[in-house]
C-alpha cells in the first residue's frame, strides 16, 4: 500500500499480466525447502516459486503436484509447472488461485490418499445444512476408501465422478462445491494412484 501511494496506481498497474494486474501474497508450503510468503508480480509461473524461490522439495525428490488455493484447490502435475500464476491461466487448466497458497508434493505423496484427505476435510467441516455437502462428502471417503482396497474400482471411480458432479452443482455454499476440484484434478492427472495396488 505505501508505494501505491507513493507512485501511484498506474506504477503499481504495470506489474502483472493480462487482467491479473499488481502483485499477489503466495504462501508457499508442504515439502518446500524455502517455504514462507512471498509477494510477487501476477505472471510468475509455479515451476518458478517452486524451484527459484522455494528452493524444490525440502526431500531432494522431484515435485510431482502442487496444490493451488487452500485445501480445496485443484492438484497441478508437474507437466503444467509453468502455467503462469495468475486468475487466467489457473482457471484454463481447471485451478484456481484462491488465497494464494501453494502447497507442493514430492513424488511420494500418494494422490488417491490426497483426494480422500479432501472429502474428509469436507465432511468434518461441513455445516450439515445441505444434502450434497453433509452426506456427498462421507460417502466420497467412503467411495475412495474402496478403490484404494482395489474393491469394484472402476464402478467406484464412476460413482466417485457422479458424486463430484453433485456436489458441485448442488451444494449450497463453496465448501461443497469446490470438494470436488482436488478429488477429481487428482483422478484426471494421476491416474496411477487410483489404479495401483497397495500392501
Amino acid at each position: 500500500v505505501p508505494v501505491i501511494l507513493h507512485k501511484g496506481a498506474e506504477f503499481y498497474k504495470n506489474f502483472g499480466v493480462g487482467k491479473s494486474r499488481g502483485t499477489i501474497p503466495l504462501q508457499l508450503a508442504g515439502n518446500i525447502k524455502r517455504g514462507g510468503l512471498y509477494e510477487r508480480a501476477f505472471g510468475l509461473t509455479l515451476r518458478e516459486l517452486l524451484y527459484e524461490f522455494g528452493g524444490g522439495s525440502a526431500t531432494g525428490r522431484p515435485i510431482r503436484a502442487v496444490q493451488v488455493g487452500g485445501p480445496l484447490g485443484a492438484y497441478i502435475p508437474a507437466s503444467q509447472f509453468d502455467t503462469p500464476i495468475d486468475y487466467e491461466a489457473l482457471s484454463g487448466i481447471g485451478a484456481l488461485l484462491g488465497h494464494g497458497g501453494v502447497v507442493a508434493f514430492d513424488d511420494t505423496a500418494d494422490m488417491a490418499k490426497m483426494a480422500r484427505y479432501a472429502m474428509e476435510f469436507c465432511a468434518i467441516e461441513s455445516c450439515g445444512k445441505c444434502t450434497p455437502c453433509r452426506i456427498g462428502s462421507t460417502r466420497g471417503v467412503e467411495l475412495i476408501d474402496r478403490i484404494i482396497a482395489n474393491v469394484d474400482r472402476e464402478r467406484n471411480l464412476e460413482l466417485v465422478h457422479e458424486l463430484c458432479e453433485t456436489m458441485l452443482h448442488g451444494s449450497l455454499c463453496g465448501l461443497g462445491g469446490m470438494t470436488p476440484f482436488p478429488v477429481q484434478s487428482a483422478i484426471k492427472h494421476f491416474p496411477e494412484d487410483f489404479a495401483r495396488t497397495r500392501q
